[in-house]
């Protein structure tokens, strides 16, 4: 298998993995990472921009695919990054009416999100080094 499909694979299934765990505990209430990821356009206030990793996510991937492992590589450490603003964010819309409640802790949801962003950031800089020390093997001493 490829290194680039098996980023991909890596980072699909963490992602996927994340969406029926708990992502984030608030006082009484639990959000999975399913209705984080559906819902979480809604509140892009403060730390909510860590929404964004997800479409960024997304790019990343597509750019990966399309062999564009630079680009892939800055998208999703941008990505990357934006998940750690949601430990901003103090307080959580759990209902449809509403209601804010404050962000007691976080769950594996959360943290499964985390990883598939890492890995396709450290996937595409594994990928980087690999290719470059491919270029300097090839492109040894000569002999004239």
């Amino acid at each position: 298998m490829k290194k680039s499909n098996l980023i991909l694979l890596i980072c699909l299934i963490l992602y996927l993995a994340s969406l029926p765990f708990t992502a984030v505990y608030a006082k009484g209430h639990e959000m999975s990472g399913l209705a984080c990821a559906l819902l979480g356009w809604a509140e892009m206030k403060g730390g909510g921009i860590a929404w964004m990793a997800n479409p960024l996510l997304f790019i990343g991937v597509f750019f990966l695919l399309l062999k564009q492992v630079k680009i892939s590589a800055v998208i999703s450490l941008i990505a990357f990054g934006l998940t750690f603003c949601y430990l901003s964010v103090g307080e959580i819309t759990v209902n449809e009416a509403g209601h804010q409640f404050p962000i007691t802790g976080y769950g594996p949801g959360y943290f499964l999100w985390m990883a598939s962003c890492f890995t396709l950031l450290l996937g595409n800089i594994v990928l980087m080094v690999t290719s470059k020390k491919i270029q300097d093997q090839n492109s040894g001493p000569t002999n004239y």
